[in-house]
């Protein structure tokens, strides 16, 4: 499943229904509103940054690729909780 879908999926839920019961024009709407939300945390906040700064101080050279994944991917994650946590 895609982030789109996966955002679609939620989104669908919150609304207190689900994905597969909805119409063509109802999931595109979905798509579109995940994808603005996607646009809209695209660029980072200065908590943001500060957040994935953090985790930044300890990539360390001689990685492996998949530690360095591993990094993006908990860097991305703190700074959407940072995102989340302003409310």
């Amino acid at each position: 499943m895609t982030p789109i879908e996966r955002g679609m999926q939620a989104l669908a839920v919150s609304l207190g229904s689900e994905t597969e019961t909805l119409d063509a024009e109802a999931r595109r709407k979905l798509a579109v509103a995940v994808r603005a939300v996607l646009e809209a945390v695209r660029e980072p906040d200065q908590l943001m940054m500060e957040s994935g700064a953090e985790i930044v101080r300890y990539v360390g050279n001689g990685e492996s690729d998949e530690a360095y994944r591993d990094d993006a991917a908990n860097i991305w994650r703190s700074m959407i909780a940072a995102v989340l946590a302003e409310g």
